[in-house]
């Protein structure tokens, strides 16, 4: 883990904690090296700084390309802790290059899977089939994870009217299924524990 890495993740666990209530859970089933693949819930823009915060290694992300370019400073900002910018028209192979690249170096990288943040009352978004791809590609395993309280904010958090909880599932080793182009049944399993984990955490399907 780089310094400036270490340093902000470092402050911004203890004022997540503190300050908001976050509470991790599962932090152990992340492995301590080699190549992994994390796929949490996507449902704001806190979900990145959570996920960071919540993982015990530095981590690389995969964010759409209009982050980068709405405002240059934030731009510079997200690629300084690791974003990767992914061009939607055109499949994002750019973004999947580095992806394995970065995978072969024995790195972790966060795919959200939803493909979107998921403005509904349901608990996940159909899932997207890139990192079930990705993973069978590189061999990487996935972990699951799920943010519960994710779209309520600092005032909320703050008066711990349901702070934030980020919880990891279980591994998911993508020989363990059949490969395929689109990765159905990875893809498949990858949703199934992803709402084990949301069920776990009190999360329902709102109407």
């Amino acid at each position: 883990m780089r310094p400036h890495y270490r340093l902000t993740r470092t402050f911004l666990l203890r004022l997540f904690q503190g300050l908001f209530g976050l509470r991790i859970e599962g932090g152990e089933r992340v492995p301590i090296e080699g190549p992994l693949i994390i796929c949490p819930n996507h449902g704001s823009y806190w979900d990145p700084p959570l996920i960071g915060v919540a993982t015990p290694r530095e981590i690389y992300y995969v964010a759409k390309e209009e982050l980068f370019t709405t405002y240059s400073w934030f731009g510079w900002l997200i690629r300084k802790y690791n974003a990767i910018p992914i061009r939607r028209e055109t499949g994002g192979l750019g973004a999947i290059r580095t992806t394995l690249d970065l995978l072969k170096q024995g790195k972790v990288v966060v795919i959200f899977p939803e493909g979107t943040r998921n403005k509904t009352g349901s608990v996940l978004l159909p899932l997207k089939a890139g990192a079930a791809i990705v993973a069978q590609m590189s061999g990487a395993p996935i972990l699951p994870a799920y943010i519960k309280n994710n779209r309520r904010g600092m005032g909320f958090w703050m008066l711990r009217w349901g702070s934030p909880v980020v919880r990891f599932g279980n591994l998911l080793d993508p020989k363990d299924f059949p490969r395929d182009k689109k990765g159905t049944r990875l893809t498949e399993a990858l949703e199934r524990e992803m709402r084990k984990i949301a069920a776990a955490l009190g999360v329902k399907d709102r109407s």
